[in-house]
């Protein structure tokens, strides 16, 4: 897979791929995934068009992605495009829907496009399904309809929901894998090991959408090897007065230095909200309550 990035209204890519699906695609999820497999299925060699930065995202800073952008770029490298397309948003953004159209045409060399039936381009959101049907031909735009799981659409705005509300198990389930977060292993007060419960503590790759604040069952994988683990989301209130938002992990039955290692963690179900304890034996005694519950459950 090459990949194209930051690509602007009047840049020329030279390939040999006729099909295209596009789409925002935040999140990756079955939805998404379903769109890569029907253009694929269409044609082998075909392209995946996206934007350097989510449109929802481009409008709203406060936003943030649901997958980093390095995670987003391998779970398409999964099905195998020829191309993956990266357009500079703010450019294209701006520019009328029949030239959007013109530059899959012209410069892009695009005569065939699988998208979702909601897709919208170009100045003001004015370019829809059906002007692309008009640009292209009825045979050669493929619409998508919606990805049902158990009679609820899949979607980037229930997906989010989902991970805002603690529900990771219904999140993973329109992932299509687990949710994750990925990092370096950064030292800090060390307070868990003065508890007696030793963590790594998380600096993420990338500023992404975190879920709910609290107390997960998760795996973390470490120089290919993984571990269970339960994963601590949130502010540390009963021991910390910083404001940062913190991302620990405790690995069970495991001892290893981990410090300035890439590491990678995969939420599997919740188990609680964070909560401000009384003192730090109260604290004490919910962290190994959570360590027996994980026990359990892995």
């Amino acid at each position: 897979m090459k990949i194209y990035k930051k690509v602007n209204t009047k840049d020329k890519i030279n390939n040999n791929s006729e099909i295209v699906c596009i789409g925002a695609f935040d999140g990756v999820h079955l939805a998404h995934q379903q769109l890569f497999r029907k253009t694929r299925d269409l044609n082998k060699k075909f392209d995946i068009v996206t934007f350097d930065v989510l449109p929802k995202i481009y409008f709203n800073d406060s936003l943030k992605p649901i997958v980093s952008n390095k995670e987003r770029n391998e779970i398409f490298e999964s099905f195998s495009p020829q191309n993956l397309i990266h357009l500079n948003f703010d450019q294209f953004n701006k520019i009328s829907s029949e030239d959007f159209s013109k530059f899959l045409d012209e410069n892009l060399g695009i005569k065939k496009i699988v998208i979702g039936k909601d897709f919208k381009f170009g100045n003001n959101r004015s370019g829809d399904v059906n002007f692309l049907i008009d640009y292209f031909g009825e045979n050669n735009v493929y619409l998508l309809d919606d990805f049902l799981i158990n009679n609820e659409k899949v979607s980037s705005t229930k997906l989010r929901y989902y991970l805002s509300t603690g529900e990771i198990d219904k999140a993973n389930n329109l992932l299509g894998r687990d949710f994750s977060l990925s990092g370096n292993v950064i030292q800090g007060k060390q307070l868990g090991r003065e508890l007696g419960f030793p963590t790594a503590n998380l600096l993420l790759d990338e500023d992404v959408f975190l879920p709910t604040f609290g107390v997960y069952y998760g795996v973390i994988e470490v120089d290919t090897r993984k571990f269970n683990c339960i994963i601590n989301i949130g502010l540390n209130p009963t021991v910390d007065t910083e404001d940062s938002v913190k991302i620990e992990t405790h690995i069970l039955d495991f001892g290893d230095d981990i410090y300035q290692k890439d590491i990678k963690l995969f939420l599997k179900n919740f188990i609680r909200n964070e909560k401000k304890f009384r003192n730090i034996d109260e604290l004490k005694n919910q962290i190994m309550k959570d360590i027996d519950s994980a026990k359990k459950y892995f």
